[in-house]
């Protein structure tokens, strides 16, 4: 291993150089990589040993002998003995590198749906786990059994350090965030006024067929069960659970209104860009923006690492402002139209996710003022037990 790591490569010329070589040989100086030409020898020993050779060059044969490279540790400090800066430098990088690789300066989640990262950050302060613990102090299968056992929906976690990044990998049930209705026992009703489309049922009496009116509570399916005996007496009656694929036709209703007046923000293209370090709680500014009334700004952050697994206590952080002016403008009657338009336009796009069939629409625009009223009536399809609430309000 030394001597791959430490060397003097030499080119041997001279026509005794073979002679040389067997001297070096006879005094017990290793050479290896041997490579000849037609005029030089070229191979590599020991620092030592090309001290060994002196005697030998000087007085027993004629070969001149030249070093092409070097590669040992005291040659490297000898060449940068006087430039202290530099050697104090490196001193100085590996001794913070490790340092800084005995502590956690960085954790990492994935694998997390129903937990954000705020709360996995959270609970792991609680249990005495953050950023700046000795690695040595990290419990790892600790970390697992308390993420396991105390987080809602957790059902697989895995805790690994990896150079000085805590990696938190974990899997969540979905079947926990799902709100299922407990509807054992409970009859299908109808949440709709209009027409029913389609019945098809699976379990349950049914009390409607298709082509029949119902309204808002009408019970569709119910959630009873009549068997009669072999001669059609003593009728028994169980409880199931009703279960039926029903679609009843109806008319939605979409509504939306929107401010005539508003503020247009004009770039006036000019750009400021600053830097600056996040060292833990402290930041550093490098630069500083003139002053500007009304802006934009974008924020971008990215942790300082050496290669894929050291990462370092510094986030470097840069600011994007972008400078605008304000003014004062007014939708014209094609704007509120295209505005209304692609509005009700996502609106279809998530009743047609959740199941719902769309035969046509009407819609109505009117200006009363500074406001534009928007109404569409939707006709559609949807499943009669299906609550769209959600979907219209969230809209």
């Amino acid at each position: 291993m030394k001597r791959i790591h430490s060397y003097i490569l030499v080119k041997i010329s001279g026509w005794e150089r073979e002679r040389f070589i067997n001297l070096c040989c006879k005094k017990g100086i290793t050479l290896w990589n041997c490579q000849s030409d037609e005029e030089s020898v070229t191979v590599r020993m020991t620092r030592k040993d090309f001290f060994k050779t002196r005697q030998i060059r000087r007085k027993k044969c004629h070969a001149t002998v030249k070093i092409i490279k070097k590669r040992d540790v005291k040659y490297f400090l000898t060449r940068y003995r006087r430039n202290y800066s530099i050697l104090t430098g490196f001193i100085i990088a590996f001794t913070l590198m490790f340092v800084q690789s005995r502590f956690v300066w960085n954790i990492e989640i994935d694998g997390n749906n129903i937990n954000t990262d705020s709360t996995v950050y959270k609970f792991l302060n609680e249990i005495g786990v953050e950023v700046g613990d000795k690695t040595s102090d990290i419990d790892t299968e600790m970390i697992e059994k308390r993420i396991k056992n105390e987080l809602f929906g957790v059902t697989w976690v895995n805790v690994r350090l990896e150079g000085n990044v805590l990696k938190i990998s974990m899997d969540e049930s979905k079947a926990d965030i799902i709100d299922v209705d407990d509807n054992k026992g409970q009859s299908i009703i109808s949440l709709y006024d209009g027409t029913v489309e389609s019945i098809i049922t699976r379990s349950g009496t049914p009390l409607v067929k298709a082509g029949d009116e119902v309204h808002t509570g009408d019970v569709l399916v119910e959630n009873k069960v009549t068997v009669p005996d072999d001669y059609e007496e003593n009728i028994q009656e169980f409880s199931v659970d009703a279960e039926a694929d029903i679609y009843i036709r109806t008319i939605l209703s979409y509504y939306e209104e929107l401010e005539a007046g508003y503020e247009d923000k004009i770039y006036t293209g000019k750009i400021m860009t600053t830097y600056g370090f996040d060292i833990g709680k402290y930041e550093i500014n490098i630069g500083f923006p003139r002053r500007i009334k009304e802006y934009t700004k974008t924020v971008v952050n990215d942790n300082l690492r050496i290669g894929k697994k050291f990462s370092m206590p510094i986030d470097i952080r840069k600011t994007v402002l972008r400078e605008y002016n304000t003014k004062e403008c007014e939708y014209s009657q094609q704007e509120a139209e295209q505005y209304f338009v692609e509005k009700l336009g996502i609106f279809i796009k998530h009743l047609k996710e959740n199941k719902v069939q769309i035969n046509d629409y009407h819609v109505n625009i009117e200006r009363s003022g500074d406001m534009y009223f928007f109404h569409a009536d939707i006709e559609a399809v949807v499943p009669a037990d299906s609550d769209l609430r959600k979907v219209m309000s969230s809209e």
